[in-house]
């Protein structure tokens, strides 16, 4: 994970994320309610999710990519978040900004007509 900055509380780190990042955000609170006090916010534009934890007196904003953040849910997280819909359905997002969909048939088009 990349550190970012300090905040003095979670909404002030939440204000924080969102002024750095500025446009199209998701918040994965259903994840995050499975990381313990922690916020996500996934930059899909930019391939980023961001993360701000509580650090002592404060809140660390702190960012990475999606693939680093789906290994810390493997290593963080409560496991009941699998079988949450929500918690999954925010995991899929990241998913898709990491493997984005393939158009299958263009493909097998592109292929046929190579030489």
């Amino acid at each position: 994970m990349t550190f970012i900055a300090h905040a003095q509380t979670a909404d002030e780190a939440s204000e924080l994320i969102a002024d750095l990042v500025g446009g199209n955000v998701r918040d994965l609170d259903a994840l995050a309610h499975h990381l313990g006090p922690v916020r996500l916010v996934l930059d899909p534009e930019h391939k980023e999710v961001w993360w701000a934890a509580p650090e002592h007196n404060r809140w660390a904003v702190e960012t990475t990519t999606p693939g680093q953040c789906l290994d810390l849910i493997r290593d963080r997280a409560d496991p009941a978040w699998a079988s949450e819909p929500k918690a999954r359905a925010d995991y899929q997002r990241i998913v898709d900004v990491l493997l984005p969909p393939v158009d299958v048939a263009a493909r097998q088009v592109a292929v046929s007509v190579s030489p």
